[in-house]
C-alpha cells in the first residue's frame, strides 16, 4: 500500500477542499481544511495551505494566527509558497507596526527571485523604506522592482520612485521615473504619473511641458485621472492667458461627469463668463 501516495492525496484534497470552501464562504471550514493539509507534512500541500490559511486568517481577524502560518510556508523553502507568503508576512507585519519584521520578510520575497513574489516584494519593501526615510534603500527596492519588468509591479515602482524623488528636491531625477511610468504602457499608472509629471513641470516654470503632460493624461481616458488632469489644465491654462485652451480643458472636466473635477469646472468656466 502506497503509504505516501495515500497522504499526498489526502492533502491534496484538504487544500482543494480549503480553497472551495472558502469560495463558498465557509470560513470555519476552510481554516479547518487547510489546517489539515497543513498538518499533513507533505511539503507541497501543507506549504500553499499554510499560505492560503495565513491569507484567511488575517482577512478574518486573526492576525497572529496568520503570522504563525504565513512563517510555516516560509520555512517550508517551497520555491512558490516560500516567497509568496513572505511577501504577505511583510504586508501584515507592516500593518501591525512590526517594520523590522516586515523589512526582512519583504527582503527574503525579493532575494528568492520569484518571479512575481520578489518584484512585488521590492515595490512594497520601496514604500516601507520611504516612509522610514531611507530614501537610499526606498531607490534601490524601487528600481529592483523596475528592472523585473513584471507588467504590474514595474510601473507602479516607477510612478512611487517618482514621488519620492520630487519630494527629496530631485526633480529631473522625478521627470525620468515618471516619463518612465507612462511609457510602460500600464493604463492606471501612466494617467497617474503623466497628470504628476504634470503638476513636477508646472511647478519648475515649464508650462509647455507641464501643458502636453496633462494632455497626455487627459487624452489616456482613465475615468478618475483624466478628468483631473483636464481640470488642472484649465487652470494652468487660465493662469498663463489661453482663455479658449482653457475652456476646451475646463469643458472636458465638466462634460466627464467627475463627482469633484466636474463641479469645480464648472466654477471656473462660469468665472471665465
Amino acid at each position: 500500500m502506497d503509504d505516501g501516495g495515500d497522504a499526498y492525496r489526502k492533502a491534496g484534497y484538504d487544500l482543494s477542499h480549503g480553497m472551495w470552501l472558502e469560495k463558498d464562504g465557509d470560513v470555519a471550514g476552510a481554516r479547518a481544511a487547510y489546517q489539515r493539509a497543513v498538518d499533513s507534512g507533505c511539503p507541497g500541500p501543507a506549504a500553499m495551505a499554510a499560505t492560503n490559511l495565513g491569507a484567511l486568517l488575517a482577512t478574518h481577524g486573526d492576525p497572529d494566527g496568520a503570522v504563525t502560518a504565513y512563517r510555516a510556508a516560509v520555512d517550508s523553502g517551497h520555491p512558490d509558497a516560500g516567497p509568496l507568503a513572505a511577501t504577505n508576512l511583510g504586508s501584515l507585519l507592516h500593518r501591525l507596526g512590526d517594520t523590522d519584521g516586515a523589512r526582512a520578510a519583504y527582503r527574503a520575497a525579493l532575494d528568492s527571485g520569484h518571479p512575481d513574489a520578489a518584484p512585488r516584494a521590492a515595490a512594497l519593501l520601496g514604500n516601507l523604506l520611504a516612509d522610514l526615510g531611507d530614501v537610499g534603500g526606498a531607490r534601490e527596492a524601487l528600481r529592483a522592482a523596475m528592472d523585473s519588468g513584471h507588467p504590474e509591479e514595474a510601473p507602479g515602482a516607477a510612478f512611487t520612485l517618482g514621488y519620492v524623488l520630487k519630494r527629496q528636491g530631485h526633480p529631473e531625477e522625478a521627470r525620468a521615473a515618471y516619463q518612465w511610468a507612462i511609457d510602460s504602457g500600464h493604463p492606471e499608472v501612466r494617467s497617474m504619473s503623466a497628470a504628476n509629471l504634470g503638476f513636477l513641470l508646472k511647478e519648475q516654470g515649464d508650462v509647455e511641458g507641464a501643458r502636453a503632460a496633462y494632455q497626455r493624461a487627459v487624452d489616456f481616458g482613465h475615468r478618475d485621472f483624466a478628468p483631473r488632469a483636464a481640470l488642472d489644465l484649465g487652470l494652468l491654462l487660465t493662469a498663463h492667458g489661453d482663455v479658449e485652451g482653457a475652456r476646451a480643458a475646463l469643458g472636458t472636466a465638466v462634460d466627464s461627469g467627475h463627482p469633484y473635477a466636474a463641479g469645480q469646472a464648472r466654477r471656473l468656466l462660469a468665472d471665465l463668463g
